[in-house]
């Protein structure tokens, strides 16, 4: 089976490239098939590989990841006419085979009404296709006086082998055939119409046979005359004999027909008695599996309040003991309810890191990781992680700032807390505040480095490095720091080390009156509580998320596409 490569943009814009072999490769360099200048275009980017009766696009780490469909993959199948692009606003080619007939793409034809764009076929493109009046559209229809068109009136979304189109709570409704839906799959043939007496246009996919619809439409015109022949209206010879037959067929069949009704009904009402039950179950082993979660945050909160009280108590080996067996009966519900079964590898990162910093995965907001990756995007378009990252291996920071979290017992991801302050900058001085300057490696203001035992030098109050104030003492200065954040971790955020983060950043100003605010538990002093309820002001939420995503990246950076060595 061959291929052909049709490029839209970039350096090979306008080439075609055909090949009947198995692998394809795509990359800068000379040694690919497909050779690109683009800068953002990697070495060996990615490589499209026969296997079985499909070809697979692999990306081969590339640093700025592979697109199809303007949807970022580590691994995809292709399809005919699939739009494959190379690094965020990379080249861009389309995948075409050569099996034309059953790949040809779905189109709509306009019939009626007002459409931007004239009344030519528009092909669409897999993905979706969003429909309306507004300038933010895929396709504009309706802009005139009057119009039954609503602002985002219907999407239409292609994959593989369907279209199905959705209403988007439009004012005059979509019409399909003549009835009004709300989501419809569509066929070839078929008339759709935008609000009542609206623009109407005809959906054709050639790709998909006619044969099945026109003998559905013929079984129902038979339908439709034999019953106006049983109520009595005229009919011709043939109607009255296919009658007669289903008449009498009727009469023999009564009895079986009513106990298979029958036993269709109990069938769908036991289905839906498991159905229920099954709900009833997982939302039980939820509330169980909650329950665990939050009793470990506790225990977490203890186990460092026990180490700042007293790092030789006998306590600590029965309280780390009932720790490790509540995570295990926690871990046992989720792999019960399959927590983690059908989500993308980054998104079970996502997960993960939010359960090491203290908030529960069985809660992770809907929005969350999807703001976490924009995150990790952000970082990959700033040298600013890999050139901190450096500064901290030359003087050996990372591995002392991980030493002393263990000592404490609190997560090692806390250690990108000074990335986002300084960027591991021991000399760094902040901005003048309210409450004084700001400095060294943490970042902190004079009253809360006296509270934690640093002497402030003489030029404490001019915005200027001073060797004498111990703000800018690597060792001593996180030392000081850890002690901080144990005892925020295990008072005021109740092990949420999340909330540890937010607290560090916005301080007694807004962050921990409002942790005061609530119940001393961890089920209500949680991220996820501020989160859902907007308490996070934008700076804080920054800084959440910069040093979040940041923990993503360096945990697996190839995993996110990223050239880097990981954090250990």
């Amino acid at each position: 089976m061959s291929v052909t490569l049709v490029h839209k943009s970039g350096s090979l814009r306008d080439r075609k490239e055909k090949y009947s072999k198995d692998v394809i490769r795509l990359g800068r360099k000379p040694d690919n098939d497909e050779i690109f200048s683009d800068h953002v275009v990697s070495s060996y980017h990615a490589e499209i590989r026969l296997k079985g009766s499909d070809f697979l696009l692999i990306d081969l780490q590339s640093t700025n990841g592979t697109y199809v469909n303007e949807r970022r993959v580590e691994q995809a199948k292709l399809r005919s006419g699939d739009m494959v692009m190379l690094g965020e606003n990379g080249p861009v080619f389309e995948f075409r085979t050569d099996e034309r007939r059953e790949s040809a793409r779905p189109r709509i034809v306009p019939l009626g009404g007002s459409w931007e764009n004239g009344k030519e076929p528009i092909e669409l493109a897999p993905g979706s296709t969003k429909i309306g009046r507004g300038q933010k559209n895929d396709i504009i229809v309706g802009r005139n006086q009057g119009s039954a068109v609503s602002t985002e009136h219907a999407v239409i979304q292609f994959e593989s082998d369907a279209c199905n189109l959705e209403d988007l709570q439009s004012t005059n409704g979509t019409f399909v055939n003549g009835e009004r839906v709300r989501t419809a799959r569509l066929h070839d043939g078929d008339r759709v119409e935008l609000g009542s007496g609206g623009p109407v246009f005809e959906f054709q996919w050639k790709a998909q046979s006619r044969r099945g619809k026109r003998r559905a439409g013929e079984s129902d015109e038979m339908f439709r005359k034999l019953e106006r022949a049983a109520r009595g209206g005229p009919a011709g010879d043939h109607t009255m004999i296919m009658l007669q037959a289903a008449q009498r067929y009727y009469k023999r069949r009564r009895w079986p027909l009513l106990l298979t009704a029958g036993v269709v009904l109990v069938a769908a009402v036991a289905a839906a008695v498991l159905y229920y039950r099954e709900r009833q179950e997982n939302a039980k082993l939820r509330q169980l599996a909650s329950n665990v979660f939050y009793q470990m945050r506790a225990q977490d909160a203890e186990l460092v309040g026990l180490r700042q009280r007293d790092s030789l108590s006998p306590e600590l080996p029965r309280a780390s003991d009932r720790r490790r067996k509540l995570e295990q009966e926690y871990d046992r519900y989720l792999e019960s309810l399959g927590l983690y079964e059908g989500r993308s590898p980054t998104e079970q990162a996502v997960m993960r890191m939010a359960r090491r910093l203290g908030e529960t995965d069985l809660e992770v907001p809907r929005d969350f990781y999807k703001l976490s990756m924009a995150y990790v995007e952000n970082w990959r378009s700033t040298p600013r992680l890999r050139t901190s990252l450096d500064r901290a291996r030359q003087r050996n920071l990372l591995y002392k700032i991980r030493v002393a979290l263990e000592q404490q017992g609190l997560p090692e991801q806390l250690l990108y807390l000074p990335l986002q302050e300084s960027g591991y900058d021991a000399a760094r001085v902040g901005p003048p505040t309210n409450y004084g300057f700001a400095k060294g490696m943490w970042q902190f203001i004079p009253s809360t480095a006296r509270e934690y035992g640093l002497a402030l030098g003489p030029l404490k109050d001019q915005p200027q490095f001073d060797p004498a104030d111990e703000r800018h003492n690597e060792e001593r200065s996180t030392a000081a720091a850890v002690s901080y954040l144990a005892f925020l971790y295990s008072t005021k955020a109740q092990a949420s080390g999340l909330l540890v983060i937010a607290s560090y950043n916005y301080g007694q100003v807004r962050i921990i009156k409002k942790l005061d605010e609530l119940p001393n538990n961890p089920r209500e002093r949680s991220f996820w509580n501020f989160y859902k309820n907007n308490w996070l002001p934008p700076e804080t939420r920054d800084y959440v998320m910069y040093i979040f995503s940041a923990a993503l990246i360096c945990e697996k950076p190839d995993l996110f596409n990223f050239a880097m060595q990981p954090v250990r």
